[in-house]
């Protein structure tokens, strides 16, 4: 089998769909599977990740988007897929190029990696044209697909409740070898000036509005400075909002964007509670891998999988919602809960039940193409 993913969502300082990719490059070595990733860059090559074969296409920057771009030419994408001859196309995170690409010769899939609310709501336009839009996306776009894939029951029933059928939830996972408590470093706290006595709080993805950025930097404010220091790791446009809130505040730590997964398994391991105000995460992969390092999850609660412990969830996004959040949290914290909830993720989330699955969907709709 030849599996093509096409995302424009991979750059230097890409979250979780790189993530995600990268995991199942990783996977499908020595498959019998042969893998095929289409990306945007400033100029046209050809390399190879692994075993992976990776066409990086010409594309133009997307303003305020922290570095992201998209394809110049959809027609490349094409001329690709004619040449590889896949038999399973995977699209994923965008999703007005899927009537271009659907076609009689593969089996096309489209991975919900982003809610198309969420992406909708910061566009300077009425709110009936968002929901338009929103509309449009699903019955003109994504009904077009062969497969949608979403990363959790929430996006399933979602995508359901437009009449949309072919649709299935496929759970992400996390490397636990990797991201695990015993990453732990003692001497964290101390090489950041943090006071031993302060609960680290700890912030990682991209630092964009619908991250809810500025909430988060907002209730910071309301905590107490000896009691607590937060630690921000991501890039994005909201970057320097963040960097003018470190000048301000001497409990607030940037480290900028983490490209080693292994700093930054150390930087969740080394952390006690992790702390995002998003409310408009498909899945939220940063939660699995801060989980799996031992940390607690503080976080509205949007009944995805990976929000398994309830109680240090907030019900709504208000200061002092989260404020009581963060006390349970706080409150509990302890060697035994961090190694309970480490245990739990490692447990019930792994990358090769994910691609395991994966293949078996494809394979299986092969066979009745």
């Amino acid at each position: 089998m030849k599996l093509v993913d096409i995302t424009p969502y991979f750059h230097r300082k890409s979250g979780g769909i790189k993530r995600y990719l990268l995991e199942k490059a990783k996977f499908l070595q020595g498959k019998y599977v042969e893998h095929v990733l289409i990306i945007p860059g400033k100029e046209k090559r050809t390399y190879y990740l692994g075993s992976t074969r990776v066409y990086e296409l010409p594309s133009f920057p997307l303003p305020l988007t922290g570095g992201y771009r998209f394809f110049s030419s959809l027609s490349e994408i094409k001329e690709i897929l004619q040449r590889e001859e896949p038999d399973v196309v995977e699209l994923g995170g965008t999703y007005q190029p899927i009537p271009f690409l659907s076609s009689d010769r593969y089996f096309l899939s489209v991975f919900y990696h982003s809610d198309i609310r969420t992406d909708v709501s910061f566009l300077p336009l009425p709110e009936k044209l968002k929901q338009v839009l929103v509309e449009y996306t699903i019955k003109k776009r994504l009904s077009k697909a062969d497969l949608i894939l979403t990363p959790s029951k929430r996006q399933e029933e979602f995508l359901r409740s437009y009449g949309l059928e072919q649709v299935t939830t496929l759970n992400l996972g996390v490397d636990t070898h990797l991201f695990n408590p015993w990453k732990r470093n003692p001497y964290f706290g101390k090489i950041l000036g943090i006071d031993e006595n302060r609960f680290r709080l700890l912030y990682v993805g991209r630092l964009s509005p619908e991250k809810n950025i500025s909430f988060l930097l907002e209730f910071f404010q309301h905590l107490d400075p000896t009691l607590f220091h937060l630690v921000v790791v991501g890039d994005g446009p909201m970057r320097r909002k963040v960097e003018k809130f470190t000048q301000k505040l001497s409990n607030i730590t940037y480290l900028g964007y983490v490209q080693k997964e292994e700093e930054l398994a150390e930087v969740y391991a080394s952390c006690d509670v992790y702390v995002s105000a998003s409310t408009g995460e498909t899945y939220g992969l940063s939660f699995l891998e801060a989980q799996a390092c031992g940390c607690l999850l503080v976080a509205p609660d949007l009944g995805l999988e990976t929000q398994p412990f309830k109680e240090y969830l907030a019900e709504e996004l208000r200061v002092e919602a989260f404020y009581d959040a963060l006390m349970k949290a706080c409150n509990v914290l302890s060697l035994s809960l961090r190694e309970r909830v480490s245990s739990y993720i490692a447990s019930n989330f792994s990358w090769d039940v994910t691609f395991e699955r994966l293949l078996k969907i494809y394979r299986g709709a092969r066979l009745h193409a």
